[in-house]
């Protein structure tokens, strides 16, 4: 949705970070805009868990406060999967990544930015022993 908004222009209504000279009413007409694409891509039943919230800013910060998991659980659940991650030799090697380049951004997303650190070594250790030529080359 990120990305929608910043295409439309209007990703200034989130973040606030609007030019000095900018008029009240192009900032409400921003605001509109961003909220009207949020909310038009919502179903229902996440509309009637935010439908409260006044502006684009209000509605972000809502949707944040309700989908993205910071517990301490969520975290270990993360570390856990991240550590103990293997490649699926059923899968392309672009689906693996894919999907440890997910667990990365979610662990980020419980405010972990240090994960950066181990990424490269446990990627390394997904690798099965059936390639160590290729693990060692590496």
């Amino acid at each position: 949705m990120k990305g929608v908004l910043i295409q439309q222009k209007v990703f200034k209504a989130i973040n606030g970070k609007y030019p000095e000279n900018v008029s009240e009413e192009k900032i409400l007409e921003n605001d509109e805009y961003a909220y009207s694409s949020i909310i038009l891509n919502l179903s229902d039943s996440v509309i009637r868990k935010v439908g409260k919230q006044n502006s684009a800013k209000e509605l972000w910060e809502k949707l944040e406060e309700l989908y993205t998991e910071t517990s301490l659980p969520t975290k270990l659940f993360l570390l856990e999967n991240f550590f103990k991650y293997k490649l699926d030799l059923s899968k392309n090697i672009d689906d693996n990544i894919d999907e440890f380049t997910k667990l990365i951004q979610d662990i980020k997303l419980t405010g972990d930015q240090s994960i950066d650190e181990y990424s490269p070594i446990v990627l390394l250790n997904t690798i099965p022993d059936t390639y160590s030529d290729v693990k060692s080359a590496i």
